[in-house]
C-alpha cells in the first residue's frame, strides 16, 4: 500500500471536499504529495498509508475531518495542484521539443544513410501495407482463404508510415 493508492481511493470515494487532497497524493511534486500526506495523517492520526486508508474506509467521521482540513487549506491545495499541472505540461512540452529536434537532426544529417532511413522506412511500411491488403483480399476473392486482410494487422504495418507523416497516437483526440 502506498500514498497514491490512498489518494486514488479518496478521489473516487470521499466526495468533492476531500477529492482535492486525493489529487495531491496522486501528483508528481514531492511538496504537494507531502502536503496531502500531512492532511490525511492529521485526519486519520496515522502516517502509515494502509492504516490511513483503513481509517478512511471505516470511519465517516475521519472523512468529515479530512473535508474540514481540506476546506481550511483549500488555497494551499489549489496552488499545489496548479504546480502539479504546470509540471505535467512542461514535461509534455519538453518531450515534444526533444522529439522534434531528433527528427530535424536526422532529416538534416550529412550522412545519407541517417537522412534517408525514416523516409525509407515509411515507404516500405506503405508498400507492405498495400501489398498485404491487395494480396489477402485477392486470396479471399478467389476463395483460397475465407478471410481477407485483417484491419489490425494492416494498421500495425501502416504505423511507421503514419508516424512519419506526423500521426503519433490517438490519445490527442480523446479528452482526459
Amino acid at each position: 500500500m502506498n500514498w497514491p493508492d490512498v489518494g486514488g481511493w479518496i478521489k473516487d470515494n470521499a466526495g468533492s471536499g476531500a477529492a482535492l487532497v486525493g489529487s495531491l497524493l496522486t501528483g508528481n511534486i514531492p511538496g504537494a504529495i507531502a502536503s496531502g500526506i500531512s492532511l490525511v495523517s492529521s485526519a486519520t492520526g496515522s502516517t502509515d498509508p494502509a492504516k490511513a486508508l483503513e481509517a478512511l474506509q471505516t470511519s465517516p467521521e475521519t472523512i468529515l475531518k479530512l473535508k474540514e482540513l481540506a476546506l481550511r487549506e483549500e488555497e494551499n491545495i489549489r496552488e499545489n495542484l496548479r504546480l502539479i499541472e504546470e509540471s505535467r505540461l512542461k514535461n509534455e512540452q519538453s518531450a515534444h521539443e526533444q522529439q522534434q529536434l531528433t527528427i530535424r537532426y536526422g532529416d538534416s544529417s550529412e550522412d545519407n544513410y541517417v537522412r534517408h532511413t525514416r523516409p525509407m522506412m515509411a515507404r516500405q511500411s506503405w508498400y507492405a501495407t498495400i501489398f498485404y491488403i491487395i494480396f489477402f483480399e485477392a486470396l479471399k476473392a478467389s476463395s483460397i482463404f475465407s478471410a481477407g486482410a485483417s484491419f489490425d494487422l494492416a494498421m500495425i504495418l501502416l504505423a511507421p508510415a503514419g508516424a512519419y507523416l506526423g500521426f503519433r497516437s490517438l490519445d490527442k483526440f480523446w479528452k482526459k
